[in-house]
């Protein structure tokens, strides 16, 4: 069995490639902030949910040191590794979002 050691980084590139297709997708160009702001919320949201919000705190406090450590950018190529489905994948949520008008709003259920 082969021990998997890039995961942050892999993790990490895949991320960047799928936000990178939402934000395409979400962008106002009316509201750019509201947008990236949107993008930070779901993504705290989703960490509260999977590792609780005292971690989430602590991890979202140290990304900036481990991001800045370690130059970290994804390069045109590892993008392109990823672009067919991430960009099959938006194609799909512009379809929905275009008939988000007649969708309720997502509500957590507790």
């Amino acid at each position: 069995m082969v021990q998997q050691d890039d995961v942050i980084e892999r993790t990490s590139i895949v991320t960047y490639a799928l936000l990178e297709e939402l934000h395409t997708v979400l962008a106002d160009s009316a509201k750019p902030d509201e947008t990236s702001l949107g993008v930070i919320m779901g993504l705290a949201m989703f960490l509260d949910d999977k590792i609780g919000p005292m971690r989430s705190q602590k991890l979202m406090t140290q990304a900036p040191g481990i991001i800045l450590k370690t130059d970290a950018h994804v390069t045109d190529e590892l993008m392109q590794r990823f672009a067919p489905v991430l960009r099959a994948f938006g194609t799909h949520l512009s379809a929905f979002a275009t008939n988000a008008a007649t969708v309720r709003p997502l509500t957590k259920v507790s």
